[in-house]
């Protein structure tokens, strides 16, 4: 039998991921583009499906591609076909890429939010069984947040679920609104860009690379990482997990201090459960890890379609 592919894309802020993704979930001609490059001109969508099939033309020929699987930045509906929002790149929003992509390049396509592709990577690749309840926490630039009940991600009535980043806060205003029109959302002080505020009005001078690496043991520094354990604690003390992967730039920075993180969660998740049987998995980093999760949600949903 003909082994089969699903194209995998991995869309960021920055660089868009591309590669071929196998049945057993290797990886073959990865590939990296930057997203300036099919947003520069204004045609966002028109540019991403040149891209896919010039990627096809030249890595796919001969192979048996049977889904697209693409993971957004983005909110996208309950249908997971109409990207909403997409407050980083232009010309995603109010757009059903579901449909376009299948009429213009003629193959199955699914799509989902970014995060959910990470956390199906780091549930594949650290041997996570999908019984149970996985919960993800990307501390990145913003604070990524992903569910899977019983091998299930989490979507939602409006596919909006596990926006963990949006929890509000009491004394968050101060902080002026967040990116999603709202003031003290939890993702305005627990996030890599507050950090970099912090680098800026704290700590003048220094790289934010090499924040943790010079500063760790400031007071300042051990606020933020406490801070960064609430929303995490909190989800653990309603959702009762089975594993708690944490991932994103931050976690993966110089001298991040994993153990401060960690006692600050114990600190805040109820007792004496859950508290007493966290059990914290940390995602491996690699560029790759989003278009090989794609890569699983596209075989995922094709076994689905056909009723296996």
């Amino acid at each position: 039998m003909e082994e089969r592919f699903v194209l995998g894309i991995d869309v960021g802020g920055t660089n868009i991921r591309v590669g071929l993704v196998d049945e057993q979930f290797g990886l073959h001609e990865f590939k990296m583009e930057k997203t300036a490059n099919i947003t520069a001109d204004g045609n966002t969508v028109e540019n991403l499906i040149e891209l896919v099939k010039k990627y096809l033309a030249e890595h796919a020929e001969g192979k048996q591609v049977v889904g697209i699987s693409i993971g957004f930045p983005s909110t996208i509906d309950k249908s997971r076909r109409v990207i909403l929002s997409t407050p980083n790149i232009a010309g995603l929003d109010n757009l059903n890429i579901v449909d376009v992509m299948e009429e213009k390049v003629g193959i199955p396509t699914f799509v989902n939010k970014d995060v959910n592709m990470l956390m199906l990577f780091d549930m594949h690749h650290g041997s996570i069984p999908e019984d149970g309840i996985t919960t993800g926490f990307y501390l990145g630039t913003g604070l990524g947040n992903a569910i899977s009940i019983n091998g299930e991600l989490l979507i939602g009535k409006n596919g909006a679920a596990a926006e963990l980043g949006h929890i509000p806060t009491r004394d968050g205003e101060s902080l002026g609104k967040c990116g999603c029109g709202n003031t003290g959302c939890m993702e305005l002080f627990a996030s890599g860009k507050y950090l970099q505020h912090l680098c800026d009005t704290c700590f003048e001078g220094t790289f934010i690379g090499d924040i943790f690496e010079k500063h760790g043991d400031h007071e300042i520094i051990h606020k933020f990482v406490h801070d960064l354990a609430l929303p995490v604690a909190a989800e653990i003390n309603i959702l009762d997990p089975d594993y708690i992967i944490l991932g994103g730039g931050l976690t993966q920075m110089k001298a991040f201090p994993k153990d401060l993180l960690e006692a600050a969660i114990h600190e805040h998740a109820r007792k004496p459960y859950p508290e007493q049987n966290l059990k914290f998995v940390y995602s491996v980093p690699g560029q790759e890890n989003g278009v090989i999760g794609a890569g699983i949600h596209g075989f995922k949903q094709l076994d689905r379609k056909a009723g296996n």
